[in-house]
């Protein structure tokens, strides 16, 4: 490692591509989080605007809590059910014989 570290020193139009590369990966980098970050910030505007403009013409639906207690028992015993499922092999993994784990 040590020598390709001296070569890239000794050499200053390689250091200058490098660091060149370098600073290109950063920008598209920042540039692909500033896009992200934009458009979280016009979604969140977007849903201030309607809670601000258009709550009191087109309000948002209300929850009722006797059918939540309903879906609520009705999922209780589902909650506790141990499915235990397991995954298609799809690499067709070999199984160890019982001497090599152990067993």
């Amino acid at each position: 490692m040590e020598p390709i570290i001296d070569k890239i020193v000794s050499h200053p139009l390689l250091s200058f591509v490098l660091a060149l590369l370098c600073v290109l990966l950063l920008f598209a980098v920042l540039k692909g989080l500033i896009k992200i970050v934009i458009a979280l910030l016009v979604v969140g505007l977007l849903y201030l605007g309607y809670v601000n403009f258009l709550q009191e013409d087109y309000p948002l639906p209300s929850l009722n809590e006797d059918t939540i207690e309903k879906l609520n028992d009705w999922i209780e015993p589902l909650k506790s059910l141990d499915l235990n499922i397991s995954s298609f092999d799809s690499n067709k993994t070999e199984t160890f014989p019982s001497i090599l784990l152990g067993e």
